[in-house]
């Protein structure tokens, strides 16, 4: 692969401020909307399952509790599939290339700037909602920074990796929420 060298892009990065629906559109795609949309499914269904079974039911407060719930784990998806494209940038020009980083519709600054704050705002959310989903919240960021960062980089080992998606998707959001 080191002689292949990536394509160079022939986009410059999107501004924000002059093209709001490109962006937004950029943004969509670097979220990875496969995952967005398990994400919230995922929110949704426990947040019903938990209502079906409290003596609850549906009202503003449950709902912008789990508006928040929710808010807070799409900004920590953004921060785990942002990371990982960060981190891919070079295999994303050849296997993704669609991919706002590798298309060159975000600079390697905007992303990061979108990953920190997305990080940040995730963990923010959570700890103002409570200490559980604040212990969820961050249990799966360091997991999908373990997944993703040298030098542990689990991503690297088939094993490790499904480990990592398994007990953030399987366990830890199903535990925590």
């Amino acid at each position: 692969m080191s002689q292949i060298s990536p394509p160079t892009s022939t986009h410059s990065p999107i501004n924000i401020f002059q093209q709001p629906t490109e962006w937004l559109y950029a943004l969509w795609k670097f979220s990875r909307p496969h995952t967005i949309i398990g994400t919230s499914l995922s929110v949704l269904g426990l947040y019903f399952i938990a209502l079906s079974t409290a003596a609850s039911s549906l009202v503003l407060e449950n709902l912008e509790q789990m508006l928040g719930v929710g808010m807070a784990c799409l900004c920590g998806n953004i921060y785990i599939v942002g990371l990982n494209q960060l981190e891919d940038v070079e295999i994303d020009q050849i296997n993704k290339p669609h991919l706002p980083i590798a298309a060159g519709e975000f600079s390697r600054r905007q992303a990061q700037l979108i990953v920190g704050m997305t990080g940040i705002l995730a963990l923010l959310l959570a700890g103002w909602l409570g200490p559980w989903l604040f212990l969820m919240v961050s249990t799966s960021l360091a997991i999908g920074t373990a997944y993703s960062l040298p030098p542990i980089r689990l991503k690297r080992f088939p094993f490790w990796a499904a480990v990592c998606i398994f007990s953030v998707r399987g366990a830890i959001v199903n535990l925590g929420l």
